[in-house]
């Protein structure tokens, strides 16, 4: 398996083309020096610059005069770090693709592989490493951010009410409420792992989530 990054297109007439990407720097251009060369009226004699990195490609326009683009977005002289299959538009005549199987694929940060976990700056949650879908709906994510950060103790209904329903006297919120929405999220918990069960109801005092051992 090849595992130099490299830029491919496709011409006018379906042929493709391959640069493989191994120096530190490669300049895109109509003409030499350019390492990238592309002939075209539209394309800049230095249109743009890879420059290969410690952490990856990273791509920036040389003040050309019909511009670069990453993706649809427009390109400037401040570099951008390339990811496997992106788009590099060049002058809006050449569509480069870039190829790297030595990129690191971006995944969600999990903090445990079994159990459950969350991730309040996505809102998103996880049982044994499988994303719960379709997101949860506010109540039980702020339900589920608070069983998470007492993990292993029991979380009283008062507690509860307090999180889900702040601004909302203790009184004023059900007990049919404040069930209803644990039968929910514990439904969709099991729903995303089927099988596995990490909340336990404590009669009488609340619900508790139990973490397996790492």
């Amino acid at each position: 398996m090849n595992t130099t990054a490299r830029l491919t297109s496709i011409d006018l007439e379906g042929q493709p083309t391959e640069w493989l990407l191994t120096k530190k720097e490669h300049l895109i251009g109509r003409e030499p020096p350019a390492d990238i060369l592309l002939p075209l009226a539209r394309v800049s004699r230095q249109h743009a610059r890879i420059v290969h990195e410690e952490h990856g490609y990273f791509v920036s326009d040389l003040h050309s005069s019909n511009g670069t683009y990453i993706n649809g977005n427009c390109l400037g002289a401040e570099p951008v770090r390339l990811k496997d299959n992106d788009e590099i538009v060049v002058g809006g005549v050449v569509a480069l693709k870039f190829h790297d199987p030595g990129d690191t694929v971006q995944m969600p940060r999990l903090g445990r592989l079994r159990g459950v976990w969350v991730d309040e700056a996505s809102c998103s949650a996880w049982v044994d490493a499988q994303p719960v879908e379709p997101p949860l709906s506010a109540a039980q994510f702020t339900l589920l951010v608070l069983l998470h950060k007492r993990a292993g103790q029991v979380v009283s209904r008062a507690e509860i009410i307090a999180a889900v329903w702040p601004s909302t006297e203790s009184t004023g919120v059900s007990d049919e409420a404040v069930e209803g929405l644990i039968k929910r999220l514990r439904r969709r918990l099991r729903e995303t792992k089927p099988g596995t069960e990490y909340l336990t109801i404590v009669r009488g005092h609340g619900i508790r989530l139990i973490q397996p051992e790492a």
